[in-house]
């Protein structure tokens, strides 16, 4: 019925604009003036209704059946430039999309890649050189070329009602799209080294991307963290974008950006292959140029896989077996810190918990030589958020891992999901370790911004877990909870003193943040910044870890 409306609605805008001038006059010259010709402006309207969604790549014709739509009728200048940007950037329908570069295995000589292009697409590609170069002749003869792995990935939920795409662009919820998914691994890389490189086939390729690889001895690095971007309409895809975009020109040299979760809102049986579609084609230009760590939230778990078909990371047996999108549970070293990528979203599936504590104690006992540890993944251990500190899962993940944090000595816990900034720790049988924070700044407590009064600190890691939330990415926030709160609900938590455990900066302003940290042998840096709506960024939050 939707897409009738959508073709009904362009019959109606050609009997507007298809008179014998319009259709005599050619897609020409604009106006000198500000006021754009009314023939160049039904011209464009022609052009735009004579394309045919069979020729281009779906995210280009969704965004042009979207701009004709938005264009309307008449000759407004910022009514013509969507239909003249729209236009400009369809792509041909074999062009590689939602392209992503992936840490997988030993990242100082690998990398992985993922894309999808269009159903029935075939021969894809990566093919690299040595060095950065935008110059597509330097590929006539690439350093390695390897094939992709293809999936057909079958009938992808597109669109809900939330996203609004049969307003917008004439499409009915719940319409089905059908994709080639295509994953491919370079090896024999050397280390500290940079490359470039395509995706594609002979006769359609990807814009040129670069990326660096680890080094292999002990060096400084750094990485962009995010998390909950959780966007689900172009509002919200704007204002997420905006913050990595932010981040990574502000930290151009940073060596790979990781994310905890919630890229996406819908889930479940009602996911949305146009929001992932959106999350890559509005950051696409970052996705090209760093690679991304990623682990699965709660609203990127769904029925239709689209988490594990968009990403090529490692997937162990029991990941596979039970997780409900598995690629989320990997492990990798960068210049010797142990990094542990895992989720929790299949807590309740008998042995999950279990197979989850085994491999994680694998990868630490394997790795004796590394400076640190970090784990990362979605839902919280420990928060003080309104909306998810009595959560009887997280009581379950809790009292389950972090007596193995205690035990494996995990130095720092990356979270998401609370969209609170909070500082909590180091932590150890669910108490502060004695004397572990030094160094801090004290200011007026604010029930909302600050609730601890606390800034910055130095936070000794040797004998506990420093677990640490930087707000999130995008426009969805939550509240924190007052101690009062906290200790309201100490039997539904088994925590006591959980507000006690808030040693840093607790609070919300609203804005969404991203955090640059810096890891060298003997310390890691977080600085964390918070994003205003014109792009400028302002610190919000340093700490230190020691040990």
């Amino acid at each position: 019925m939707k897409r009738l409306t959508f073709s009904v609605l362009l019959s109606g805008l050609l009997f507007l604009i298809l008179t014998e001038d319009a259709v005599s006059q050619p897609p020409g010259i604009k106006k000198q003036s500000s006021v754009v010709s009314t023939r160049y402006a039904d011209s464009l309207r022609i052009a735009a209704a004579a394309k045919s969604e069979a020729d281009y790549t779906i995210p280009s014709f969704t965004t042009l059946r979207k701009a004709i739509i938005a264009a309307g009728t008449g000759a407004e200048p910022a009514k013509i430039n969507i239909l003249e940007e729209a236009l400009k950037n369809l792509q041909p329908k074999e062009t590689p999309f939602s392209i992503v570069v992936n840490i997988k295995g030993d990242p100082s000589t690998m990398m992985a890649f993922n894309w999808f292009t269009n159903e029935g697409v075939k021969g894809g590609k990566v093919e690299i050189i040595r060095g950065v170069s935008a110059n597509p002749d330097k590929f006539a003869r690439p350093w390695k070329s390897v094939s992709s792995k293809v999936d057909q990935v079958k009938s992808l939920n597109y669109s809900v009602q939330s996203n609004n795409l049969s307003t917008l662009a004439g499409i009915l919820d719940s319409t089905k799209k059908n994709y080639a998914g295509n994953k491919a691994v370079v090896t024999d890389l050397k280390p500290n080294t940079s490359y470039s490189y395509r995706v594609g086939s002979n006769g359609t390729w990807s814009k040129i991307g670069t990326f660096r690889t680890a080094a292999s001895n002990q060096s400084d690095f750094s990485f962009i963290y995010t998390t909950d971007p959780q966007a689900n309409n172009d509002e919200m895809f704007n204002i997420s974008q905006k913050t990595t975009h932010t981040a990574l020109h502000m930290f151009p040299d940073a060596n790979f950006w990781l994310t905890c979760g919630d890229l996406v809102q819908s889930s479940g049986n009602l996911n949305s292959e146009w929001e992932w579609e959106q999350f890559f084609l509005t950051q696409q230009d970052l996705f090209l140029n760093i690679p991304f760590a990623t682990v699965l939230g709660n609203h990127d778990k769904s029925i239709n896989k689209n988490f594990t078909y968009h990403f090529n990371t490692e997937s162990t047996d029991f990941d596979l077996a039970q997780s409900t999108s598995p690629g989320s549970v990997y492990s990798y070293v960068y210049d010797k810190t142990l990094f542990l990528a895992f989720s929790f979203e299949d807590y309740d599936k008998p042995g999950y918990l279990e197979a989850l504590a085994k491999w994680m104690r694998k990868q630490v006992n394997e790795h004796p030589e590394v400076n640190w540890r970090i784990a990362y993944y979605h839902k919280t251990i420990y928060t003080g958020s309104h909306s998810h500190q009595d959560d009887p899962d997280g009581r379950i993940v809790r009292e389950r891992i972090a007596p193995l944090f205690d035990s494996l000595k995990i130095n720092l816990a990356l979270q998401g999901h609370d969209h609170l900034y909070e500082v909590i720790g180091p932590v150890k049988g669910r108490q502060i370790v004695p004397g572990s924070v030094t160094n801090q700044q004290k200011v007026q407590v604010n029930a909302r911004e600050n609730a601890t009064g606390k800034l910055n600190g130095l936070f000794n890691v040797k004998e506990g877990t420093l677990y640490f939330l930087n707000n999130s990415a995008g426009k969805k926030k939550y509240e924190p909870k007052t101690r009062e709160g906290m200790d309201s609900t100490v039997v539904k938590t088994g925590v006591t003193d959980y507000f006690g455990l808030f040693t840093g900066r607790f609070g919300q302003t609203g804005r969404p943040t991203f955090s640059n940290i810096k890891v060298s042998k003997d310390t890691i840096a977080i600085s964390t910044y918070e994003v205003f709506d014109e792009g400028r960024a302002s610190l919000f939050d340093k700490i230190y870890l020691v040990k």
